[in-house]
């Protein structure tokens, strides 16, 4: 347990750097929507380029992304029928239905490889990539279609089409399944970007950090679907999969991941409500820190 929570270092450093910033008067919430254009534009589909082709896709696994992809639409679909019977406005949904369906998964890699293993790491990489398939077309449509800009389908399909992120994971899929990774010189190059992605999104969420207790209820919803609901489904689709032992834990485990960084740019660059998905984000990895023990033991440590 030490060894996890010292690999988890970095997040509350990077974290309370931002917190620090804002409290100095360093960074205001302008900074931070700035540096969250920079990660989505530039660090983050660097990021997928360097990083996605080395992974090995094959048919056994290539079911780990789809079962990503089926534990976000049903939270979606919990969310929606959760906002309908709260009549939610209308951003504030918007915020939540992204919130639940962007699962966090790098904040789940330490745990995984340092209580299962290289193989069960191996399988929490691939599962990631239904996550990054799913956030960078229909959950980046969708933050637009709820956010303040009036969006018609083919302005979002531009939108879409024009968004780095999105070409980033389908080169990077190309690459990996055709098994030609990226030369090592233009990784070399781009890497040293590529891994600015996580700290400029901590440090940006430590700027925009803050509990608002005006809208706790709907951050106690959000944070209980993204991680409370997500786990039940992870369980539900793993059995229907019949998955193997190891592949069914990552499944389980990753199915209740915090809400993902990436629901903060969402919320920023569509004008979704940053303040709920910054307390969401917030309290769901804080929260993550004794959840995610305690479903390991549920499971079993080895």
């Amino acid at each position: 347990m030490i060894d996890i929570l010292i690999q988890l270092a970095p997040i509350f450093l990077y974290f309370g750097l931002g917190i620090l910033l804002r409290a100095t008067g360093l960074a205001n919430k302008t900074n931070g929507e700035f540096v969250l254009r920079l990660v989505l534009m530039v660090t983050l589909p660097l990021l997928i380029l360097a990083t996605l082709p080395m992974t090995t896709m094959t048919p056994n696994k290539a079911i780990l992304p789809l079962a990503n992809i089926a534990i976000s639409f049903a939270c979606m679909l919990i969310t929606l029928l959760a906002v309908k019977v709260m009549n939610v406005e209308r951003q504030q949904a918007g915020t939540m239905l992204v919130s639940t369906m962007i699962l966090n998964n790098t904040y789940m890699f330490p745990f995984i490889l340092v209580v299962y293993g290289s193989e069960a790491f191996a399988d929490a990489v691939l599962f990631d990539v239904g996550n990054a398939l799913l956030m960078s077309t229909y959950v980046y449509m969708l933050a637009y279609r709820y956010g303040g800009e009036e969006n018609d389908s083919t302005g979002m399909l531009v939108k879409l089409a024009k968004a780095p992120i999105l070409w980033a994971i389908l080169v990077s899929l190309m690459l990996s399944v055709l098994g030609y990774p990226l030369p090592a010189p233009v990784v070399a190059t781009i890497n040293p970007v590529a891994q600015m992605t996580a700290p400029l999104i901590l440090i940006t969420l430590g700027i925009f950090f803050s509990i608002d207790l005006n809208q706790l209820k709907l951050v106690g919803v959000t944070v209980f679907i993204r991680m409370g609901m997500g786990f039940l489904f992870g369980i539900a689709i793993a059995n229907y999969l019949e998955l193997g032992e190891t592949s069914f834990i990552v499944v389980a485990l990753c199915g209740a991941a915090p809400v993902g960084y990436t629901a903060l740019t969402f919320s920023s660059v569509a004008k979704l409500d940053t303040s709920l998905c910054s307390s969401a984000v917030s309290i769901s990895i804080l929260g993550g820190l004794i959840y995610i023990p305690l479903l390991m033991l549920y499971f079993g440590v080895p």
